[in-house]
């Protein structure tokens, strides 16, 4: 048995084929890959810093939107979103998308004018604390014209 490990005769001609003994590995070995540094994390804090200049640089019309509650008599939530200003095309989305689900509307409201570093985290947030977007929601429409108190009196 160990001899046929060794050579093989095939049916061409008669040719040898020589085997590698059974304990050689086939697979080239790797080459040692160089280590690169770990990638420097972001606090949120810097990240909100970051994203300010970004946006004030740009000259549009971008809100710092921060928003705080309680989840429970020892812990505070904080945090802090850079919303551009919504526009009418975002506003009449909301509008339409309000008739079928309240929440869903704000929800997309929000993503729609969130910017787009923060996306993500805007979405596990409002995953997590569904509410947050009654409070968010109402600052941004308030960029549009909703009123806190509107007055009627008859002539």
């Amino acid at each position: 048995m160990e001899n046929l490990n060794q050579s093989i005769r095939t049916p061409f001609a008669g040719q040898m084929m020589n085997l590698p003994p059974k304990n050689e590995n086939l697979e080239p070995k790797p080459e040692p890959q160089e280590q690169l540094p770990a990638p420097v994390l972001e606090t949120e804090k810097e990240t909100i810093q970051r994203l300010r200049e970004k946006y004030k640089a740009s000259g549009a019309k971008i809100y710092e939107v921060t928003t705080s509650f309680n989840e429970d008599d020892e812990v505070e939530k904080t945090y802090d979103f850079i919303f551009k200003r919504p526009n009418t095309a975002s506003y009449d989305r909301y509008v339409k998308t309000s008739a079928t689900s309240g929440s869903k509307a704000l929800k997309m409201f929000l993503l729609d004018n969130i910017c787009p570093e923060q996306e993500k985290e805007l979405g596990e947030a409002l995953e997590e604390y569904p509410a947050m977007s009654i409070g968010i929601g109402e600052k941004l429409l308030n960029m549009l014209g909703l009123s806190k108190e509107t007055q009627v009196k008859k002539l």
